[in-house]
């Protein structure tokens, strides 16, 4: 992807967010997004996308290229600014620290990078290893991607001596060998708001699940975010489970670090952005592979 634009102000660690780290975020993604939330057909596009969630039509709005943008504009910001939070946690930033390889798995819309590189910037330093973060989707969020990149080098002056940014494109449901070497040469791998749209294919989904396990390396993390609601819940034969019950059954594998069934997400007060943001109730685990 694309190199640090010129004209952006001295890298500033942790102080480049500023004293409103949220507002922040939220400039980076005006910037990115200025195109699609000037689109005529904007509100007619977001409820079309609206009526198929409620319809679980994943496909039809996210293989529609023109839904995407839309999408980002609308969806990433909650998303982004919870994932900023989240991975502000003492545990997932001594997990940055480390400078990893993470794969972040149905991340296309830039919810990940985006708020992971926030996140980053809290421990980030001139000369040093870079962490490299892979967004991974089954349509082609390149375009959307590389403008968020685009803006995030621009915006806080991220060098590819700090964060390494990639994309590749596959199905979950029938995984290529090259996102099983992905999963397998990661640090940290994170599947956040797609284990409950992967289990509208049950037989499949219990294969991604199988997957996981198998290439996930020893002392690498896995990390399960989702719907704290019944949108998350799967149902199997007469029995209703959370998503995250899969992972916690396996025991043998997968070592518990942080777990929280239900957590609120409350973004700040007055934040300036032209679409409204909601809060977010969501559960989080955070393992580690055996």
């Amino acid at each position: 992807m694309s190199e640090t634009m010129s004209g952006a102000s001295e890298f500033r660690g942790k102080d480049v967010l500023g004293k409103a780290p949220q507002q922040s975020v939220l400039n980076v993604l005006r910037m990115s997004c200025a195109d699609a939330m000037q689109r005529p057909d904007f509100a007619e596009r977001l409820q079309d996308i609206k009526q198929k969630f409620y319809e679980r039509d994943f496909d039809g709005i996210f293989l529609e290229p023109s839904n995407l943008s839309v999408y980002t504009a609308q969806y990433v910001p909650r998303r982004a600014l919870c994932y900023y939070d989240l991975f502000s946690h003492p545990q997932l930033q001594r997990i940055l620290l480390t400078r990893p390889r993470i794969l972040c798995l149905g991340a296309g819309s830039g919810s990940e990078l985006l708020g992971i590189t926030a996140a980053c910037c809290q421990i980030l330093s001139d000369n040093t290893h870079p962490i490299t973060i892979h967004s991974q989707d089954y349509a082609d969020w390149s375009p959307i991607l590389q403008s968020l990149e685009h803006a995030v080098r621009y915006k806080w002056n991220i060098q590819q001596s700090h964060i390494t940014y990639e994309f590749s494109k596959d199905n979950l449901l029938s995984m290529s060998q090259t996102t099983e070497a992905l999963i397998a040469s990661s640090q940290l791998i994170t599947a956040m708001f797609v284990f409950g749209e992967l289990f509208a294919d049950k037989s499949n989904a219990i294969n991604f699940v199988k997957t996981i396990v198998r290439c996930t390396r020893p002392g690498a993390f896995f990390l399960l975010v989702d719907s704290a609601g019944s949108f998350s819940s799967i149902k199997v034969g007469n029995n209703t489970y959370m998503a995250y019950m899969f992972f916690d059954s396996l025991k043998q594998y997968f070592e518990p670090v942080v777990e929280d069934d239900s957590k609120w997400f409350r973004h700040a007060q007055g934040l300036d952005y032209p679409l409204p943001i909601e809060n977010m109730r969501y559960f989080v685990r955070l393992y580690k592979r055996k």
